[in-house]
């Protein structure tokens, strides 16, 4: 039995799942090389990517399941139902339609550990409830079900929250002041106050820590999770502080934005902390699954580990909390109709695709200007590491892609951390980005509690932490403004090369720790294919590409 998941929208993609477990997923943004990839088009390039992957055709699939944002989801069946028929030449197909925050908690409930769980889910916003938008909900996992408990709607008059009027005081329509939003969506539009666009939520994150917040949040313990939180707020208050200020609009904005930024993060931490202590003060739950583009933010995530450990409940975070993973929650929705699903997590994050080497040759053989040898990997990590103890940049292409927005080691650009200038280097030279942006450490699974205050295993780089004051010196470009970083653990049995590489950088400095950032460059989505690395690595001070087993440098190095 084959199941295809479909999310369109922005993050579109495709996942699998085939004789009841999750094979395949992959984000159209690495295929068309469009970063988020918006459209409401089917991602054709994905599920076509997934099949020839899978060796298996259209007509093999039993069931379909699609998801999308801010519609009415059921109405648009026959719409993709023809758009399906037509491109892969069939008469019919069976398609369910799955609302989109229903979507997020079938993906986070079935790639956990958990046979029942209570199930959060944070976002911009989902799909049209009676005129409402899908704001926060909450819903529990039992066996293969999962059940709708309570939920918060919001407007949907400003859903484009790029639009000024929907983020720039002046310009909203005062009838609107009242309407509810999202936490998602609020963090959103003041992130866009400071200059950050669509997607660019984490820039806020990392900003946050060189700021005071303008706002003191004191939350009230709440009753239900229809919490107060409108168009205006924060927003008035920004803007009575711009009047008392005597100096241009732009101008007060690029002196406050790191404050503007910590009170948005203030916020945020504010409002999904008190609805996870009410969740945990009415459903005293043994589990809580986090999904929803929410709770990609590192640092509220380590806080609510923190609480949901004191009460001595276990977390998982879906490493594709956002809609890139919106598929993997349509397929396992579609699959339930007509199986059971097993739950298998060993899987996780490496869903996607995977290359050849006669495919890695046949790519190599067509650029100009570059030389390339093929090691054993017991030779590969020694030369990795030795180039990365000298201070050179490696990029990284092996195994199959990731899920989700972090490069977790196989699409991945690898330094020293124990240099202070590599920070700053990697962002002027390599990544082109904000100097203010931090990277993030991958650490061997058994030293991550050694070296960073974790409350509990971090493999998806979806927890950021403080690093312990003995070790902050030792790893300065990993290290942020507040002496915390984003960390990645990585165990033998989910990437046994790049465990080794690590202990083998460690045999040369005493430390099992590199800096792993996404192998791509300011405004790209991460490399997928061998050209898609080769063109990035031609194109920045990257020293040594490795795809595979191959060693690939610029010019007769």
């Amino acid at each position: 039995m084959i199941s295809l998941g479909i999310h369109v929208g922005h993050d579109r993609g495709a996942a699998l799942i085939k004789d009841c477990e999750l094979v395949g997923s992959i984000a159209e943004e690495r295929l068309d090389r469009v970063k988020y990839s918006h459209s409401t088009g089917i991602p054709f390039k994905s599920i076509d990517a997934l099949l020839k992957y899978h060796n298996i055709v259209f007509q093999d699939i039993d069931n379909i399941g699609i998801s999308f944002a801010a519609v009415n989801i059921t109405a648009l069946k026959r719409y993709y139902l023809e758009q399906l028929c037509e491109y892969y030449k069939v008469e019919s197909v069976d398609i369910v339609m799955v609302s989109h925050h229903l979507a997020h908690a079938e993906a986070v409930y079935n790639t956990s550990d958990f046979n029942n769980s209570i199930i959060l889910v944070a976002d911009g916003g989902g799909d049209l409830v009676d005129g409402l938008e899908e704001s926060e909900s909450v819903f529990f996992g039992n066996g293969n079900e999962i059940s709708l408990l309570e939920r918060r709607l919001q407007s949907n008059i400003f859903h484009k929250i790029e639009r000024k009027q929907n983020h720039l005081y002046p310009f909203m329509n005062p009838s609107f002041y009242d309407k509810k939003i999202s936490i998602g969506k609020k963090y959103e539009q003041i992130s866009q106050i400071i200059g950050f666009g669509q997607g660019q939520e984490g820039k806020t994150m990392g900003l946050a820590p060189y700021g005071k917040s303008m706002i003191d949040f004191k939350e009230k313990s709440m009753s239900n999770i229809d919490f107060e939180l409108t168009f205006a707020d924060i927003i008035d208050t920004i803007y009575d502080k711009y009047k008392g200020a005597f100096q241009t609009y732009q101008k007060f904005i690029l002196d406050e934005r790191a404050n503007i930024a910590r009170t948005a993060q203030d916020m945020l931490e504010s409002k999904v902390l008190n609805i996870v202590k009410y969740i945990i003060r009415k459903y005293k739950p043994q589990s809580i699954c986090l999904s929803g583009g929410v709770f990609l933010n590192c640092v509220l995530n380590h806080k609510i580990c923190k609480v949901a450990s004191e009460n001595n409940i276990k977390v998982h975070i879906f490493p594709a909390s956002g809609d890139d993973g919106q598929a993997i929650g349509a397929a396992f929705a579609a699959h339930k109709l007509i199986s059971e699903v097993k739950k298998k997590t060993g899987v996780l994050p490496f869903l996607g695709l995977s290359y050849t080497n006669r495919e890695i040759d046949d790519c190599l053989k067509e650029i100009l200007g570059i030389h390339y040898e093929i090691y054993d990997d017991e030779t590969l990590i020694s030369f990795i590491a030795d180039k990365l103890y000298r201070n050179k940049i490696v990029g990284v292409l092996r195994g199959r892609t990731e899920i989700g927005p972090r490069a977790l080691g196989h699409r991945s650009i690898l330094a020293n951390p124990m240099w202070q200038g590599m920070k700053d280097y990697l962002n002027s030279k390599v990544k082109h980005r904000e100097d203010f942006r931090p990277f993030a450490p991958i650490v061997i699974e058994e030293e991550q509690f050694h070296v960073f205050d974790l409350v509990q295993h971090s493999p998806y780089m979806l927890l950021a932490t403080t690093v312990k004051e003995k070790y902050r010196n030792q790893i300065p470009s990993v290290v942020h403004i507040d002496d915390t970083a984003r960390i990645q653990s990585v165990s033998k049995s989910t990437d046994l090369f790049m465990h080794k590489l690590l202990l083998q950088f460690s045999k040369l400095t005493g430390v099992p720790i590199l800096l792993n950032t996404s192998f791509n460059v300011a405004n790209e989505p991460i490399v997928e294919s061998p050209m898609d690395a080769i063109t990035t690595f031609l194109k920045t001070e990257i020293d040594y590409l490795i795809i595979e087993n191959y060693i690939i440098t610029k010019g007769e190095k």
